[in-house]
């Protein structure tokens, strides 16, 4: 992250965005090292973003993928996962929806086990 607040920065200082850009909020232009610009990212990261894309489903012969393509937690009786974790890449909009069909899907995948 360090790395891209240079880049960021000189594309905001282009004349082209001179009258859009204004002066920069945060992290402010009085951090200027890598280190200062490191301490501001460590106090003001946080995750808001939508984790997603962490739980690889495969084939229950894969052992690189903790579910298999029922949601089910390999080597765990009783436990699936119906989050957003379980998506293969990211949607190109709020995952919110897609989400909660992940959980509508496990629903369906719950009853058909009952």
């Amino acid at each position: 992250m360090t790395y891209g607040l240079r880049p960021a920065r000189r594309i905001a200082e282009q004349p082209a965005l001179s009258g859009w850009a204004g002066a920069e909020p945060a992290p402010g232009p009085d951090l200027r090292t890598d280190e200062e610009l490191l301490g501001y990212i460590q106090q003001t990261h946080n995750t808001v973003y939508h984790p997603s894309c962490t739980v690889k489903m495969g084939a229950d012969d894969d052992p690189s993928a903790p579910l298999n393509a029922r949601l089910r937690v390999k080597g765990v009786q009783g436990l699936r996962v119906a989050d957003g974790s379980v998506m293969p890449g990211l949607v190109t909009v709020n995952p919110c929806i897609t989400t909660m069909m992940i959980g509508e899907k496990c629903a369906d995948l719950l009853r058909e086990d009952a």
